[in-house]
């Protein structure tokens, strides 16, 4: 997905954060939308690093100019930051500082675990799937070369 879409998408969640806190909201209800909202930064951060070293067949087929992808990144990089600066006010003004530094050292140990298995994965089935794009394209190529000397030596 792109970062703007998953901007979008932080940008819907962040609201609701909002509305739970300033209606004075325990904070299991705020926790569930600020997982939702965590995880959607973490996307846009992961699409930026993919955006920086994309996959061979999204270098060629890719419809965007390097401009456009480097300031969708600046935007959403932007934009995430400023949200992540009113969340941590929020949480800070309704719930505490203690409240808020127990929430960012237990999101640095659940953000280290996901690295771990869902972007590894990703970029793992992204490498096979470019290596597999790319040993069928020289098949391709190696059989109408082949084919192409086949018929040559057949005419002479």
């Amino acid at each position: 997905m792109d970062p703007l879409s998953l901007i979008a998408m932080a940008s819907t969640t962040f609201k609701g954060i909002q509305t739970l806190v300033e209606r004075g909201a325990e904070i299991e209800s705020v926790a569930q939308k600020l997982g939702a909202w965590y995880s959607f930064a973490a996307d846009i951060r992961e699409a930026e690093k993919e955006a920086e070293s994309p996959g061979v067949f999204k270098k060629l087929f890719d419809g965007q100019t390097v401009e456009q992808q480097a300031l969708n990144s600046v935007i959403a990089k932007k934009k995430l930051e400023e949200q992540e600066k009113q969340i941590r006010e929020l949480i800070v003004w309704a719930y505490g500082t203690e409240t808020y530094q127990e929430m960012i050292a237990l999101r640095r140990e659940i953000k280290a675990r996901r690295e771990k298995a869902i972007y590894k994965q990703r970029r793992k089935q992204r490498l096979i799937m470019d290596t597999t794009l790319v040993v069928i394209a020289a098949l391709v190529c190696g059989a109408i070369v082949f084919g192409t000397v086949s018929v040559i030596q057949g005419a002479l």
